[in-house]
Formats: C-alpha cells, structure tokens, sequence
C-alpha cells in the first residue's frame, strides 16, 4: 500500500509541475520531465520557449532571439 501512495503521489507532483511547464511555454518533453533513469539535466527556464509554430513541446527549442521594429 505505501508503495501505492508513494507511486501516486509521484505521478501527481510529475503531472502538475509538467503542467507548469506548458503554462510557462518551457520546450521539455514529457517523457524528459519523467524519466527516473535520466532525470531532466537542467533549468527548465533554459529549454527556450516554445515556437508558435509548434503546437506540443519538443524538447528541441532554440533560445528566443529579440527581435526589434523600427
């Protein structure tokens, strides 16, 4: 039973923080996020954002570029 819950309540703090993620618009895949075998190596900040050409995250974004209008 408490490997149950402990099993629970991993699958719950995985979910909503991944659902934090693509509030934020951080690009890291789901299965990035979950792996336990290779747990995800950065900031999540520092993926880059998520084109508005791609609709799921990809885990392969470039970092925002600043782009000026004069």
């Amino acid at each position: 039973m408490p490997a149950f819950g402990f099993g629970l309540v991993w699958f719950g703090y995985s979910l909503a923080s991944y659902g934090y993620f693509l509030v934020r618009g951080y690009d890291v895949k789901f299965s990035d996020w979950l792996n336990p075998v290779h747990p995800y190596p950065g900031n999540p900040s520092k993926a880059g954002p998520i084109p508005s050409s791609q609709i799921f995250p990809a885990g392969a974004a470039q970092p925002a570029t600043k782009v000026t209008v004069a």
